[in-house]
């Protein structure tokens, strides 16, 4: 085992996504004497299945098992991951988990501990445990799998949960039983930013009952939610979905407004449904607007709409960040020449952006030197709106 690397284990089935992701991993500091390395999983029949091909493929001592839409926006986090981990009796690090887990096993319910940057398809916010939370590196019971580092090798359960529900609940589980602790570090800003989504759940009752047979005796708790699984609004989503991407390739934008109005109307989240809502959205204000050139004009498949529309979300966040200019100068090029117009800029600041005033500044700045007075005042118009709020937050326990 060599204790001087640390190896990312991803389970893949998104380039565009693993490769920002990996554009993350690579601007860590590297602590002295420390080696990385990036193991790729993809074609996986489960992520227990998965995480047992990366651990057992790398002599790393610290492994971090992480989703493909995770992206580490702390510089520090392995110097930071690596001396929580002077604490021998500390087996997992995740970033958010809790206590108290349920007699009902939904345990995803019950986080309370720690933080997470989270972009949802439609909004932005940091997801912290609880309002009143400790302010200090706190052992709880179970973590979420978004990321898990470990520093000891347990298997994997591939042989219970055979889908992609469970296997962080198991894996704390099982670093318990081999006598190790659970630990969440107090993050005063989120150390990773999860691109979430909203879950479809099809196979978490059948893996919720498997744990609830498996680990009686860490799922104690009473007063948990029950688990309710809507598979009709599952099917009906997937279809509305496959029937707007017909659409949009031909862009058929009026006839999507449609879907996507009564969509809204119905109350449901689908995260497909709620990226063409603002897909929608864009095309309905550079209508209005009248732009130079519409955000999906040039794009010739729902593949390219999909990559352009997630390249500019990465590019902005890297300028939320503040990560050098280079980092993202083709978005700048793009905005500085109008070739991508305000409307679509502005839209997809106030839906995938936490930090907006930081963004607003530097999209001021663009403009202002460019000489694109009227894109210049929009953005200060909504800078002027946002100055004074505060970085919106939502708890998962509500005090």
């Amino acid at each position: 085992m060599d204790d001087k690397k640390v190896v990312f284990i991803i389970c893949v089935n998104n380039e565009l996504y693993f490769k920002e992701c990996v554009y993350y991993i690579n601007r860590l500091v590297l602590p002295d004497g420390y080696s990385t390395d990036i193991i790729a999983i993809r074609e996986a029949d489960s992520m227990c299945a998965a995480y047992n091909v990366g651990m057992h493929s790398s002599d790393a001592k610290y492994k971090i098992y992480l989703h493909q839409d995770v992206m580490i926006r702390e510089s520090h986090f392995l110097e930071n991951i690596i001396a929580l981990f002077s604490q021998k009796d500390v087996g997992i690090i995740g970033m958010i988990g809790g206590n108290q887990m349920p007699k009902t096993g939904v345990t995803y319910r019950a986080w309370d501990v720690g933080m997470v940057d989270c972009r949802d398809p439609e909004m932005a916010y940091y997801l912290a445990g609880s309002k009143d939370g400790v302010k200090a590196d706190t052992f709880v019971e179970a973590v979420d799998g978004l990321l898990i580092a470990t520093q000891y090798d347990i298997p994997w359960r591939e042989d219970l949960f055979t889908h992609f529900d469970f296997y962080d609940v198991s894996q704390s589980f099982e670093m318990r039983k081999a006598g190790y602790k659970i630990l969440v570090p107090y993050q005063k800003n989120p150390w990773v930013i999860h691109d979430s989504s909203f879950a479809k759940l099809t196979y978490y009752d059948e893996a919720r009952k498997i744990c609830l047979r498996e680990y009686p005796e860490y799922l104690y708790a009473d007063g948990g939610f029950d688990f309710t699984y809507d598979k009709e609004w599952n099917e009906l989503s997937d279809l509305l979905a496959d029937q707007i991407k017909s659409l949009i390739e031909t862009h058929a934008w009026d006839s999507v407004g449609e879907i996507i109005e009564s969509y809204r109307k119905a109350g449901r989240k689908s995260s497909i449904l709620e990226t063409f809502g603002v897909w929608y959205d864009i095309y309905r204000k550079e209508k209005v607007a009248s732009v130079k050139n519409d955000f999906f004009s040039e794009c010739i498949d729902y593949q390219g709409m999909y990559e352009k529309y997630m390249t500019v979300r990465f590019f902005l966040r890297r300028m939320e960040l503040g990560l050098e200019e280079e980092a993202y100068r083709e978005l700048t090029y793009a905005i500085s020449t109008e070739a991508i117009s305000c409307e679509a800029v502005i839209e997809m600041v106030i839906r995938s952006v936490v930090d907006r005033k930081t963004v607003l500044i530097q999209l001021m700045a663009v403009y202002e030197k460019a000489g694109l007075d009227t894109s210049y005042e929009k953005c200060k118009k909504l800078y002027q709106l946002v100055e004074s709020k505060p970085i919106a937050v939502t708890f998962c326990k509500r005090e």
